[in-house]
């Protein structure tokens, strides 16, 4: 009798669909309304989750497992997210992102920034499989450009995501790339490729839309007297030369050979740091320090100052935080059945083989509004669809590719986030700012509703199959 008293309950839709909404309202208020850091909202959201659990007779140890199962298998995402600061205070103390900027500000056309932004951040990032390691390099060096000719900062920053973004949806070396199909039980390259479909109409709009905003906001010569003091003071700062130009082409030398993300990020980093001493004639002990609290350089030029100051572990601490709340408020709500209740209300109303995919969509949307992480969004919303896809004779790959037109590229506009967290870490910009200017991350879960609704692309399996 005792035993069964103690016996966990699920939890049911509407206490469920309550302790969502109350996440959302938290966090929406405390951002927008109160310009806090997403990261008390989820703190307070978690809490509200683990109380909710708790009167449905879930223990702390319970939610503990929950949380660790969570945390767990995003543990080489934040080791990569750590080194990723390494690299970024090592390639300012080298003078490999100065170099890259020096160089941008006179070969980049104004009015072609944003296209240029996009395209060059999309090729990193399809080349190295990271939107953040694309964000915090190549993307720092852009955003210094766009500010120096006079681009606003949201709109650069909106261009640098959705390219970073494109690339990691569609790169095979990309993590979630490789989680989706794995979840949905196909390969990599046929998710690839049937991505394709959804994919190549949206990046083709934000081509042209990034192309009119660029002839709208460069079709100047930009400031030229912030663009000249640029580059005088890093020339001042930093000797400039093609050959420093070598280790963001090495990085890629390592994709091509495989060499695994975290070990890549730190020889990259081992390179910036070989050119701050042997180029920069930088001092050892400050480069020591710079591997925690980031480079720091005083050029008096406050833009530049701006741009050149960051870096290190400890500025990628906020990120760090954030994931780990994030992560554990997404264990307490799986595994107290809150996911699961909601979810499966959603199933219930799945008739035709365009609802699936839309339902899909729509659900993997909503799991990362919820919980601000892909890796939950895909899962969650892959372990849930995928015996319907079974049920609806449909491919594996239209699962794949549903959770990646949302479950991805929205990934970076969520203001609490990793990727909206990261970016504000980085560039200095909101993602409240810069989100509504990341049309790739917005238009392609719409262009994948769309194609859905008009029932193309969902080839059915094969009768062998």
């Amino acid at each position: 009798m005792n035993k069964e008293h103690k016996t966990p309950h699920p939890v049911g839709f509407w206490p469920a669909a309550a302790t969502f909404a109350a996440l959302i309202g938290l966090v929406v208020s405390f951002t927008a309304g109160l310009g806090s850091a997403p990261h008390v909202p989820l703190l307070l959201a978690a809490a509200l989750a683990a109380i909710v659990g708790a009167l449905h007779r879930f223990s702390w140890q319970d939610m503990l497992e929950g949380i660790s199962q969570a945390v767990t298998p995003a543990l080489p995402a934040l080791l990569i997210i750590m080194s990723i600061g390494v690299l970024i205070a090592a390639w300012m103390a080298g003078g490999i992102i100065p170099t890259m900027v020096y160089y941008g500000l006179q070969i980049i056309s104004p009015r072609f920034f944003l296209i240029t932004a996009l395209l060059l951040c999309s090729l990193v990032s399809l080349a190295i499989g990271s939107s953040l390691s694309t964000i915090g390099t190549v993307g720092v060096a852009l955003f210094g450009i766009g500010e120096a000719i006079g681009i606003p900062a949201p709109i650069t920053v909106g261009a640098i995501v959705s390219g970073a973004y494109f690339g990691d949806k569609m790169s095979p070396l990309s993590d979630t790339t490789n989680l989706a199909p794995s979840v949905s039980d196909t390969n990599v390259f046929d998710h690839i490729r049937h991505m394709m479909v959804t994919t190549t109409p949206t990046y083709l709009i934000c081509i042209v839309i990034y192309g009119v905003l660029g002839f709208v906001f460069g079709g100047g010569s930009g400031d030229s007297a912030q663009v000249q003091a640029t580059l005088n003071a890093l020339k001042e700062a930093f000797v400039i030369h093609p050959l420093l130009l070598l280790p963001p082409l090495l990085v890629l030398v390592m994709v091509i050979f495989r060499v695994p993300a975290l070990p890549g990020l730190l020889g990259a980093a081992l390179l910036g740091y070989l050119a701050a001493l042997a180029v920069q004639g930088a001092d050892f002990r400050s480069l020591l320090g710079g591997v925690m609290s980031g480079f720091s350089a005083s050029t008096g030029v406050e833009a530049v100052d701006t741009l050149l100051n960051r870096g290190g572990i400890l500025s990628m601490m906020r990120t760090v935080a954030l994931m780990i709340i994030a992560l554990s408020f997404a264990g307490i709500f799986e595994k107290t059945g809150m996911a699961g209740s909601i979810l499966k209300k959603v199933v219930s109303h799945v008739r035709s083989d365009r609802g699936l995919v839309i339902a899909t969509i729509l659900t993997a949307w909503g799991v990362l509004l919820g919980t601000g992480q892909q890796y939950v969004a895909i899962i969650m919303t892959g372990r849930l669809f995928r015996p319907l896809y079974q049920e609806h004779n449909l491919k594996p790959q239209n699962l794949s590719r549903a959770l990646e037109d949302a479950g991805t590229v929205f990934g970076g506009i969520v203001p609490y986030s990793t990727g909206a967290g990261f970016t504000e870490n980085m560039l200095g910009v909101s993602a409240w700012q810069y989100g509504p200017f990341t049309f790739f991350g917005w238009l392609n879960p719409f262009v994948a509703i769309a194609i859905a609704a008009m029932g193309k692309s969902m080839p059915k399996r094969e009768r062998d199959e």
